[in-house]
């Protein structure tokens, strides 16, 4: 994917940005939302949100300073694996906003999810920041016609509660939402769809 990048990416975000996705019927954290645009919205994997083809009735969101935050599916993208959750008492004063890999990836980028091996009964559910020096991109025909822009990474550092984490480029600018992870030949690599179609359709808004 070439050489890495010379530059370190940083930047500060509001701790609350993240959260983990919670099944309140199941019991269990289920994968990573991140608030985005507004306090009250958070973004997803649809996946993540869905089971049996029908989305989840009983979800919540934690977050690093408030537990079990009550959430509901809003929106869910026809065709790409997005979806947009609605809460209450927001712990999150900023939200993150969107960018582009083209604009915003140019020091790397930074992958953000929740890490089911690293939970602990001490320390309680992990949410893991990893670097992305080196990504590329990939597109790929939906059955609608459109194509569906991927942002493309060497990912050993993931793991399945990492649907639905952001990724992030500089200053902190979502390019991506993480939504599969496959391996061939022991390299395993990531794919995070571009936060573009949410913008595209933005008549979850008007709920």
């Amino acid at each position: 994917m070439g050489s890495p990048p010379a530059t370190v990416l940083t930047f500060t975000l509001d701790k609350n940005f993240a959260a983990l996705v919670f099944d309140r019927d199941e019991g269990r954290y289920i994968g990573t939302a991140f608030v985005f645009l507004q306090p009250h919205w958070a973004v997803t994997a649809k996946h993540v949100v869905f089971r049996d083809g029908l989305p989840r009735r009983n979800l919540g969101l934690s977050f690093a300073e408030k537990v079990d935050c009550r959430a509901e599916l809003m929106f869910a993208h026809p065709t790409v694996d997005l979806a947009v959750l609605k809460f209450s008492e927001s712990p999150c004063k900023v939200p993150l906003y969107p960018a582009h890999h083209a604009f915003a990836g140019s020091n790397g980028l930074i992958s953000v999810g929740y890490k089911p091996s690293r939970n602990t009964q001490e320390k309680g559910p992990a949410v893991e920041v990893n670097s992305v020096p080196i990504f590329a991109v990939e597109k790929r025909e939906l059955p609608d016609g459109e194509v569906e822009e991927l942002v493309v990474f060497d990912g050993d550092f993931v793991e399945g509660g990492h649907s639905g984490g952001p990724v992030l480029g500089t200053g902190g600018g979502v390019v991506g939402v993480v939504i599969e992870r496959s391996e061939n030949e022991g390299e395993k690599r990531v794919r995070a769809t571009s936060i573009e179609p949410l913008l595209r359709d933005l008549t979850f808004a008007a709920k």
